[in-house]
């Protein structure tokens, strides 16, 4: 019996046309698996068209054919659909009736909390990321590993385990990211496109948004929220709230992080934890999900009742992961 690898990529291979479609917030990990599978369908024949309903963040720009992703949902039907990292269909976003419409649906994800939508389900939680699981369907395409391929793949993996930092780093993650780069990746590209390059916009929107820092629970709960007015007043975009969270999980003492993001579909809210405290548990709460360390999710309310919703809710975990 082929392994699921293997049945989408016999799947991919016979199919004329692919659409390959990234979550909503789309990160580094979705993108460059993303992209990464296209060029890879597109080596043996298969037209492919990647879709972001909310773009490519300027921090993966520099990927390989960032600039060919589209945000507007195609009005033909595809035969083949895959969606990447989308826990559930309506995490594609504006492109979840698009996927919805393909004859084949194929759903490849590592997050906790995926809930099988599809025709072929690839859910491996013990991946570092989802860049790990679309190099094994690329393996099994028969494509083999160039430079841009490389580049990709190699972003997903770094972005996600936190440049080898996060515990969800294996021994297989290192072994892969070695073939990455020598076929032609680069993590210092990595490194300082995503980490190390940011706007004047997003240093003030930062200090803002560390300005307005709180704590709860004891102090093992520290959050903090970004408003539209102080975006506009930073000068900011909305991807420049990316990487805040993780600051705040790094105070002495917290177990859980939150960001509170006011955006035009609600407050959007990153949870981030350690030491026990499980991020999807809490997003689960409110129909959200993710990873034990990191998680979301979108809630509809004032800012002030999803604060205090949310605080209760990982005040909640915190005893039950004591």
């Amino acid at each position: 019996m082929p392994t699921l690898p293997e049945t989408i990529a016999g799947i991919l291979r016979r199919t004329p046309e692919a659409l390959i479609v990234c979550h909503v917030a789309p990160d580094g990990d979705c993108l460059g698996a993303a992209l990464a599978l296209a060029l890879a369908c597109e080596e043996v024949g298969v037209r492919a068209v990647v879709g972001s309903a909310d773009g490519v963040p300027e921090a993966y720009r520099f990927l390989p054919a960032s600039a060919r992703i589209r945000t507007d949902p195609p009005a033909e039907a595809f035969t083949v659909g895959v969606a990447i990292e989308c826990s559930s269909l309506d995490r594609a976003g504006g492109f979840a009736d698009a996927l919805a419409r393909c004859r084949t649906l194929v759903n490849i994800d590592h997050h906790l909390s995926n809930t099988g939508f599809g025709n072929i389900v690839y859910w491996d939680t013990s991946a570092a990321a989802v860049g790990e699981q679309v190099h094994d369907v690329i393996r099994a395409m028969g494509v083999p590993l160039r430079a841009d391929l490389a580049q990709c793949l190699l972003t997903a993996i770094v972005t996600d385990t936190g440049s080898f930092r996060f515990p969800n780093t294996t021994p297989r993650t290192l072994r892969l990211c070695a073939d990455l780069i020598d076929a032609g990746g680069s993590i210092p590209r990595v490194i300082e496109r995503v980490y190390e390059t940011r706007s004047a916009g997003s240093l003030r929107l930062l200090g803002a948004a560390l300005d307005a820092l709180a704590l709860a629970g004891d102090g093992r709960i520290a959050w903090t929220a970004v408003t539209a007015q102080m975006l506009q007043e930073a000068g900011a975009l909305p991807e420049d709230v990316t990487g805040i969270v993780g600051m705040l999980r790094q105070i002495r003492g917290v177990r859980v992080a939150l960001l509170f993001e006011e955006t035009p579909s609600g407050i959007r809210v990153g949870i981030r934890s350690r030491d026990g405290a499980r991020s999807n548990v809490i997003a689960e709460t409110f129909g959200g999900g993710g990873h034990t360390g990191a998680a979301g999710f979108t809630a509809q309310g004032s800012l002030a009742e999803v604060v205090a919703r949310t605080l209760d809710a990982a005040q909640r975990e915190l005893r039950a992961s004591s």
